[in-house]
């Protein structure tokens, strides 16, 4: 039997928890033609969710699918823009079509398995303006919406300083061109987004991804559960929910690890099974941690432990004492660093530690 929880990966509607609001958001946001911007810390279901929007509406739309992690080049964002779109072009007369399209560079087609374009250096900047038209001509071709997703959007901006402004330009002339940004780098999409000053500012609807309210986990988790036949009380859940912190990433692989452990023994889950399914991850994750914190300084290293013992007021002079701290803004300091290293998030406008077991074992190591 297939364990029924999934991580680590984009998931269909089967293995996707909730998000029914932002679901429909999103798809009327398409359906209307409405730029999107989707952004929250990594490994709560962005691209999960923009995958089953587009799911539900395929036949009435043509998805294009740009990943823009690693980009080192406009020259790669434009042949990775130019290759998926033409990948969605069904004629014939492939050359000749390519040909048409392309007005002042004439591209390198590779056919393997599929169509692969590639521009010379030489043609980089012509090739880039051209590449960011081609979602256009493709909806004009076909008399169908077309979709680009531009998955971790916010690496894009490391490409130049004319990179925004130049996408900018173009992609507001696009009718027919519904834009989806996703990203997990939150000061970044937000210094593109929000930013008055930056290209970007105001050129979508904003959906911004939370932890899964726990009611609503509580059905899919114990669903996935009941339905592979394993036998779960709610006080189980609430106890997994409690460890977790309702995160989606984590939730999906502490139950994971959990319905293996009860499938191959009583097929019941017990505290005791959760204990020992909470001890195996926090081993298999010890090497990964330890060479987190030995990477960070003493005052980053401090700042985690307060925030495992929850600790609020960290600028208040108790705390400044307690901990050693010569200033408020040394650990305002450690509070951006560990920010920026992706390890704690502001909820609610309280910070707290992203990975709930590296919580875990900060308390058990530090206490």
């Amino acid at each position: 039997m297939k364990n029924p929880f999934i991580y680590g990966k984009i998931v269909g509607k089967e293995h996707f928890a909730d998000r029914v609001r932002e679901l429909n958001l999103l798809k009327n946001a398409i359906i209307s033609g409405q730029n999107v911007i989707i952004y929250s810390p990594r490994r709560y279901g962005k691209s999960s969710l923009v995958y089953n929007a587009i799911e539900e509406l395929k036949g009435s739309i043509i998805p294009i699918w740009i990943d823009c992690f690693g980009l080192i080049s406009k020259k790669e964002f434009a042949e990775k823009i130019a290759t998926k779109t033409l990948q969605n072009w069904k004629t014939k007369h492939v050359i000749e079509t390519i040909k048409k399209l392309f007005k002042n560079i004439k591209p390198k087609i590779v056919f393997s398995e599929d169509i692969e374009v590639e521009f010379s250096y030489e043609d980089g900047g012509k090739a880039f303006e051209e590449a960011l038209n081609l979602p256009q001509k493709l909806s004009e071709s076909l008399n169908k919406r077309v979709v680009v997703v531009f998955d971790e959007f916010q690496e894009v901006a490391r490409l130049g300083e004319d990179v925004l402004p130049k996408m900018r330009g173009i992609l507001q002339r696009h009718n027919d061109v519904c834009y989806i940004f996703i990203g997990s780098k939150m000061g970044m999409m937000e210094n593109i987004f929000k930013n008055a000053k930056s290209p970007f500012y105001n050129f979508g609807t904003h959906i911004v991804l939370k932890r899964i309210p726990k009611d609503d986990f509580k059905d899919f988790i114990i669903k996935k559960f009941e339905n592979t036949g394993i036998k779960i009380e709610n006080k189980h859940i609430n106890k997994i929910l409690n460890l977790t912190k309702c995160h989606p990433y984590y939730t999906q692989k502490f139950c994971h690890r959990l319905w293996f452990n009860a499938f191959i023994e009583d097929k019941k889950v017990t505290d005791t099974l959760i204990e020992k399914t909470l001890e195996e991850l926090l081993i298999d994750s010890n090497e990964s941690y330890i060479e987190i914190w030995d990477s960070l300084t003493l005052s980053q290293q401090k700042v985690l432990i307060a925030l495992a013992k929850r600790k609020e007021d960290l600028y208040s002079t108790e705390f400044l004492v307690e901990y050693e701290f010569k200033s408020p803004a040394t650990v305002q300091s450690a509070l951006q660093s560990l920010k920026k290293k992706e390890l704690i998030v502001k909820i609610d406008d309280k910070y707290t530690i992203e990975d709930p077991f590296f919580e875990m074992w900060i308390l058990r190591k530090k206490v």
